[in-house]
């Protein structure tokens, strides 16, 4: 592996010059953004990023799958398992990066072809790092230093999903200025709805550096089932759902929001399913794991025994609406590519 362009290569070339020879590489880079805490992100980073790993394992595929937490709380340690563990640095590398000391640290196979790049609350030195370092053109080569560490290693990868953190602006930045596709998670309150919009100004700061920045679409998250109602043809068969009462009016709402942009809101809802969230976070697995989990003989003596009420049915079920949101965020981020790149 290469040092990163950011150390080695970029001074004495212009910002057009660096983005001309980064871009290229960097076209399945994914963040996932809201300002909003408890939006679902972490979640949603932690369970894409697994299934696209098993989807390429299962192909048979030698790319991989990598994800990037810059969140100082580290969460997506525990989604998937590797927080504690030997190779969990807790966002240094990260702040090598930024400083122009070292290259992203990645933890390889936490899943199948699926390596993280960890997080934690050595990122809340951020801020402290881009005020404190780098004399000429301070802000334009940390804005870039990311998007440059990850051009150096995504040739070995099929897609970059990067968790960004709630209201923490340098962290937001450095992944939109690295990034091809944006993906929203909203919640049900309105504070998730207001974190949407200022997702807005994060491409005004980015966009200069990164011209190529598009929104993929929002993901409504976290919404109580029995908003759905399931659909029948004559013969009794479900063929569909249909949004009734509070995710109904909340659909419109955030299309409100949304206006003319052009940015869609996905059709699959991410319901509500505490114990399943809880359970996830508690054993280090994503929802089709935890499902595969609960589905064995030995979860139902491992439930009775420690009261819990989680049953296999409710973890399927957060399994395949993760399923189908993956594989329409995934079609969505295709057709884009295909627009762009025709």
């Amino acid at each position: 592996m290469s040092f990163p362009l950011s150390a080695t290569q970029a001074r004495g070339m212009t910002t057009q010059e660096i983005i001309e020879q980064i871009r290229p590489k960097l076209r399945r880079v994914l963040i996932v953004l809201n300002n909003k805490g408890g939006a679902g992100k972490t979640t949603t980073t932690a369970n894409i990023s697994a299934q696209l790993a098993a989807a390429l394992h299962q192909a048979g595929s030698s790319k991989r799958v990598l994800a990037l937490d810059l969140d100082p709380q580290g969460n997506l340690g525990l989604d998937l398992g590797y927080q504690g563990r030997p190779g969990d640095d807790e966002g240094q590398s990260v702040i090598n990066v930024v400083e122009g000391t070292g290259p992203l640290h990645i933890v390889r196979d936490v899943r199948p072809q699926l390596d993280v790049v960890p997080g934690g609350k050595v990122l809340k030195r951020t801020t402290a790092s881009i005020i404190g370092t780098r004399s000429i053109d301070p802000r334009r080569e940390i804005l870039l230093s990311l998007a440059q560490a990850l051009a150096d290693v995504s040739d070995e990868y099929e897609w970059i999903l990067i968790d960004c953190p709630p209201n923490i602006a340098d962290l937001q930045h450095l992944a939109a200025v690295a990034a091809e596709y944006v993906l929203i998670p909203v919640c049900f309150d309105q504070g998730a709805i207001q974190g949407l919009e200022g997702v807005s100004e994060v491409f005004d700061v980015a966009s200069p550096l990164n011209p190529a920045l598009t929104p993929l679409g929002v993901l409504l998250f976290g919404f109580d089932r029995q908003h759905l109602r399931k659909v029948k043809d004559e013969e009794g068969e479900v063929v569909g759902v249909k949004e009734i009462g509070f995710l109904a009016k909340k659909r419109r709402e955030i299309e409100g929001v949304l206006g003319d942009s052009g940015i869609p809101i996905f059709q699959t809802v991410i319901t509500r399913a505490v114990n399943v969230a809880d359970q996830c976070r508690k054993h280090g697995r994503v929802f089709a794991e935890l499902a595969d989990l609960t589905a064995g003989a030995d979860w139902k003596k491992h439930a009775r025994q420690h009261q819990l009420s989680l049953s296999s049915e409710s973890a399927e079920t957060s399994a395949i609406e993760m399923e189908e949101a993956t594989m329409e965020i995934i079609a969505r981020a295709l057709e884009l590519e295909a627009e762009a790149y025709a």
